[in-house]
């Protein structure tokens, strides 16, 4: 969990410097200047989100992976064996993240759908498109380090 630490510390670092040079900007009346810093702060939460919802991701596939090969490798009885003898080990094997997640939190949970709204907006940010909703990072940041505790086998 350390690297949440690490690119948070990054991350507020960045975002104080353009703010301050916004805020600089905007008082001086130079809205050129104050656009693109406004745009660099927008560019700097994808690029944070982003990136720290990859680590989450991987952490979610590896507890995945861990509590099948668990359950593989405890369950004694072959009709309590056989549903998790048929999923994939290995934590990039074909298991959809959905169901992945559902492995470690229950279906409609509430971090469940914490989870699933940053897959959306990770989803988005992605394949070229920007946040669908408000993200705030300094909200989400202690979100992604909880979850990243939470969640696993």
């Amino acid at each position: 969990m350390q690297i949440f630490k690490e690119l948070a510390d990054q991350y507020y670092d960045i975002d104080d410097d353009y703010a301050s040079i916004e805020f600089s900007a905007a008082s001086k009346g130079w809205t050129k200047k104050e656009y693109t810093f406004q745009r660099k702060r927008v560019l700097n939460d994808q690029a944070y989100f982003l990136f720290m919802f990859t680590r989450l991701e991987d952490r979610i596939r590896e507890q995945s992976s861990t509590l099948i090969k668990d359950k593989q490798n405890s369950i004694a009885s072959w009709k309590q064996r056989a549903v998790w003898d048929i999923l994939p080990v290995a934590k990039d094997g074909q298991l959809n993240f959905k169901n992945r997640l559902a492995l470690l939190t229950p279906k409609g949970s509430a971090d469940y759908t914490l989870v699933l709204e940053y897959y959306k907006e990770r989803n988005s940010i992605a394949h070229g498109g920007d946040f669908i909703s408000q993200i705030i990072m300094h909200h989400v940041i202690p979100e992604f380090k909880r979850l990243y505790s939470v969640l696993k086998a």
